[in-house]
């Protein structure tokens, strides 16, 4: 019989909850942070920093989520010209296993089966570095890094924005949007408190829309809302 062992970085694992959750929000969820104060002939939120925080964590977010998408197009790349990294042993009890990684290789060793899980362990190492040399041709590793200084970087405008007042109802649109964004993708989106958030958005979005309307300065939402 057997078995493997398929256990991935937590990383892995919520990154591609990201995408999944990015995949879904961009049919359900039209709308774009992104400024258009320019279209505002008094210019009300042009200098609001919430509205700047909310840009600039919408652009960085983009390229965390293009990174992930490189990143899942190379590791696919790699899976199907060198596969990951395993190695088949047997047990003591005569089962044989395929197994991912070198704690599992020593969680499965025991004097009985010590030739056999020498013998895995070489093979775990030759395919390793068959992966890790390849790895280096295309950049998979360099990738990853490259995501992880992004994320610090959105998780460290994710922390300002409490702190960071907004002046415009564009800023406050935006602060929303940023945290229904980042919120809903980690847990379901019809729970608590995501379609709360949502309507206090439509709400606000119709309100702002219809005092633009009566004010001939503004043209349309500076912040591209397109209410549900």
């Amino acid at each position: 019989m057997d078995d493997s062992d398929n256990s991935m970085s937590l990383s892995f694992v919520t990154r591609r909850r990201l995408l999944a959750g990015t995949a879904t929000a961009a049919v359900a969820w039209p709308f774009q942070v992104k400024s258009r104060a320019a279209e505002l002939s008094d210019g009300s939120s042009a200098a609001d920093p919430a509205l700047r925080l909310c840009e600039n964590w919408q652009k960085i977010r983009d390229e965390t989520l293009a990174l992930c998408r490189e990143q899942q197009r190379l590791e696919t790349h790699l899976a199907r010209t060198v596969g990951f990294p395993y190695a088949k042993v047997r047990l003591a009890d005569g089962t044989d296993v395929a197994l991912h990684s070198i704690e599992s290789l020593n969680d499965a060793y025991s004097p009985e089966n010590e030739v056999e899980w020498r013998r895995a362990l070489a093979d775990f190492a030759a395919h390793q570095a068959r992966w890790d040399a390849a790895d280096d041709e295309i950049g998979y590793s360099r990738t990853d890094e490259l995501i992880r200084q992004s994320e610090t970087a959105e998780s460290a405008l994710l922390d300002d924005l409490p702190q960071t007042a907004a002046t415009s109802i564009e800023g406050i649109l935006a602060k929303l949007t940023v945290i229904l964004r980042d919120g809903e993708h980690w847990e379901h989106p019809d729970d608590f408190p995501w379609p709360h958030i949502r309507s206090v958005l439509d709400d606000l979005a119709r309100h702002h829309k219809y005092r633009s309307s009566d004010d001939h300065r503004i043209d349309r939402a500076t912040v591209g809302w397109q209410p549900l």
